[in-house]
Parts: structure tokens; C-alpha cells; sequence
């Protein structure tokens, strides 16, 4: 059980009493609630640090944006004394982007500011707004739907509803002991009468002093009829990861284009960057299932061009047996920049994935649970250790398939 400390104050004098409170209590375990929609409870600035909570150096801070199509929006930077990112509460409880040292995880997307979701209609342009606010680094797609836009009864917009739907609660902890951690938890709901019925318990935490993020999320069916779910985490990189040279590495069992347009090149390279393209220039999209070890454990990199950093990607195919490359090697203003995408299933529109037999289903009050790992490496030792790890997951060759996956028999 934590101990959590409730205080009565405002958050100024908070900050300021709970700095001169006994070093046993500042080397504990703490807890403070940003945001609980259910018992009105709105925070609009707030902050702490390792000053006022205890353990090595990290600092949280909520603070709200103005101007512009974000405004309103709240976000929570964090800096764990190695690695800062930012989470934003008002856009599904996604990471905009994070950083260690010179080593950014995120990319350069033409759309620059974190657009409010009341700026945004998911509908706009045939289904395609959810792109009117795409930019982040780890952007949850679902939790109804996933996939291109298209039609399942009712009209279904690309990736979903959860990205664009602001949390309904909010709360920050600090776990003290021999290996501390921020914990950040968000609920989410993706709700409608007659409609999906679905929430996300989102938590992401980060270990003081090391380069580490960890999304531990629980999709859960509020309804007492069974409902459909996908989810998929879009985790997008640019420079400077993403230059020529950069790869992708996995334990790959069998990898597929998903349409014509990614058959192009024979599939030849499809795991290797080449650069900015020339304008005109549309994106490839490779769909795989991995291998993992025996308890269903994988991983998955993208290393720089040098070798001396990558991204890494720990997760169980149990949880997310799907995984998709999105390659998107457009001119740098157009938005140059890849995408892994560990999922439930494929990004294919919902009525192909259900008859493809890959659309899971939730009874009435039933959990899914998914826990992903994201490590930054900033050294050749490391990456080369991780691409040793992934090596020794590949039990067999993979098959390189020419079909499109979903005209495959």
C-alpha cells in the first residue's frame, strides 16, 4: 500500500509546506491527484520536484497552452534526471515527444502546435482528420477502431476516437525504495449511447536516472454486451534516428506488404531507410508477425545510421501480436518520418479484420492488458547488445511474402 499525503492547501503553499516536511517523509511515497472529472476536481498549474518529494534529481510540471488551435490543451513535462517528455492529458493521455540528451524521440510533422480536440473533426476530409492534429511521438490509435477510414455499419474515421479524447482523470505519483519511479496514470473513455462502450487505463511511468518509458495500459469493456476493441501504438521517429542508413530490426517470423504501393521495389530493403524523397513521394507500409521467446517477450530497433543510438521496443506478442513499419521517407516539410506499431491487430479497416479473424472481442467487464517498454540507447555498445538480444529471438528465416496481406488466401 502507498501512503499518500492529502493536503487542503493551494498548490503554492503546497509546494512550499510540503518542502519542509521531514526527510522520512520526503524519501517515501507520494501521490497527488491532477484531475478527477467524477469529483470536480480541475488542476490548471502545478509542480514538484525531487526538492519536495525526495530521491535523486527529476522534476513533474502541469502547466496549460495558449494561442493558437492548442489552446486549453494541458500537459505534464516530466524529466527524470536523464530523459525528459511531455504527456498530454487533453490528447487521449499520449507522449508529444521526449529526449535524452541530443538523441529526440519524435519527429517534424507540419502540424507544429498539440491541437486541442476542439479544433479537431475526426470526420473532416472523408474520415481523415484525425491528421489534423498528428504530430506526437507515442500516439495511441483505438480503442474502437483502428485502421484507414471506411464504413462498418456506422462511418469509421482513421485510427479512431482515443487520441483526441481528453482524460478524465489524472493523477502523479513518486515510488521511492531501492528503485525509484514517476508513475503517471490517465483514464480515458471512449464511450457513446448505442456505441462503444470502452475505456483506457492508461499508465506511463519512467525509472529516476535512466532512458526509459514504460505505456502499461488496460483496455476495459464498460458495457454488459460483448464489444470489438483494436489498439495500436503509433510510435513515430524522425532525424535523428530516421536518416539514410537507419534500420529496423526484429525478430521477424513473416513480413507482408500491405498494399500494392509497398510492393514497389520487390520488397527488397523494406526493413532499410534511404532518405528524403522527392515530392510525390507516398508512404509503405509492411505488416509482420514477430518471433519472441518462450514466454511470448520481443523487441524491436530502430538504430541510427552509425550504430551509436537507437530505439528500442520491449513488448509480448501475446498482448500485441500485430506490428506494422510504416515508412514515410517524404520530403523533410512534408512530414519525413517512420512509424512502429505494435498492435492487436492490423491496421486494415475493421470489417477486414473481423473476417480475417483478428478482431478481438471483450465480454461485459472484460480487461485487456498490454505493457510496452520504450529504452533510448545513446552508445554503440548498447545497440549492438540489443541487436545481439533481437539476433538470438529469430529462430528461424523469415518469410518475405509478395502478396498483399489482405488478399492473401
Amino acid at each position: 500500500m502507498y501512503s499518500f499525503v492529502q493536503t487542503p492547501f493551494i498548490i503554492g503553499t503546497f509546494i512550499c509546506v510540503i518542502g519542509t516536511m521531514p526527510s522520512a517523509f520526503a524519501a517515501g511515497e507520494h501521490k497527488q491527484i491532477l484531475l478527477d472529472v467524477a469529483n470536480d476536481k480541475f488542476t490548471p498549474a502545478w509542480e514538484v520536484s525531487h526538492k519536495e518529494w525526495g530521491g535523486e534529481k527529476w522534476s513533474v510540471k502541469l502547466r496549460s497552452l495558449h494561442g493558437g488551435k492548442q489552446e486549453g490543451v494541458q500537459v505534464i513535462d516530466v524529466d527524470n534526471g536523464v530523459m525528459t517528455f511531455t504527456i498530454v492529458p487533453t490528447r487521449g493521455f499520449g507522449v508529444w515527444k521526449a529526449k535524452v540528451g541530443d538523441l529526440r524521440l519524435g519527429w517534424d510533422s507540419p502540424v507544429t502546435e498539440i491541437v486541442s480536440p476542439a479544433f479537431i473533426d475526426l470526420n473532416n476530409r472523408g474520415g481523415l482528420g484525425w491528421l489534423d492534429g498528428f504530430g506526437g511521438w507515442m500516439v495511441r490509435a483505438g480503442i474502437a477502431s483502428v485502421g484507414a477510414p471506411g464504413m462498418d455499419g456506422v462511418p469509421l474515421n482513421l485510427h479512431g476516437n482515443i487520441d483526441h479524447t481528453p482524460a478524465s482523470y489524472v493523477d502523479v505519483r513518486y515510488e521511492g525504495g531501492k528503485e525509484p519511479k514517476l508513475v503517471f496514470k490517465g483514464v480515458v473513455n471512449d464511450t457513446q449511447m448505442f456505441g462503444p462502450n470502452l475505456q483506457l487505463k492508461a499508465e506511463i511511468s519512467t525509472p529516476i536516472g535512466k532512458p526509459e518509458i514504460t505505456f502499461d495500459d488496460t483496455i476495459t469493456n464498460l458495457s454488459d454486451a460483448p464489444q470489438e476493441f483494436e489498439s495500436l501504438y503509433h510510435t513515430n521517429f524522425g532525424p535523428p534516428l530516421l536518416v539514410a542508413g537507419a534500420e529496423f530490426i526484429a525478430a521477424v517470423s513473416k513480413v507482408s506488404p500491405r498494399d500494392a504501393r509497398a510492393l514497389e521495389g520487390d520488397l527488397v530493403d523494406w526493413n532499410k531507410y534511404t532518405g528524403p524523397h522527392q515530392p510525390g513521394y507516398t508512404e509503405q507500409v509492411y505488416l509482420m508477425e514477430l518471433q519472441g521467446d518462450k514466454n511470448g517477450n520481443t523487441s524491436t530497433m530502430l538504430k541510427s545510421a552509425d550504430g551509436t543510438k537507437a530505439a528500442v521496443m520491449d513488448f509480448n506478442i501475446k498482448e500485441l501480436p500485430a506490428f506494422s513499419l510504416w515508412k514515410n521517407e517524404a520530403p523533410s516539410r512534408t512530414g519525413y518520418v517512420t512509424g512502429l506499431e505494435p498492435a492487436t491487430n492490423f491496421p486494415y479497416p475493421r470489417p477486414v479484420e473481423r473476417s480475417a479473424g483478428r478482431l478481438n472481442v471483450l465480454r461485459g467487464g472484460e480487461s485487456h492488458h498490454a505493457t510496452l517498454v520504450v529504452r533510448a540507447l545513446t552508445s554503440k555498445t548498447e545497440v549492438t547488445a540489443a541487436a545481439e538480444a533481437i539476433a538470438k529471438l529469430q529462430k528461424s528465416e523469415p518469410a518475405v511474402l509478395k502478396t498483399p496481406l489482405n488478399e492473401q488466401k
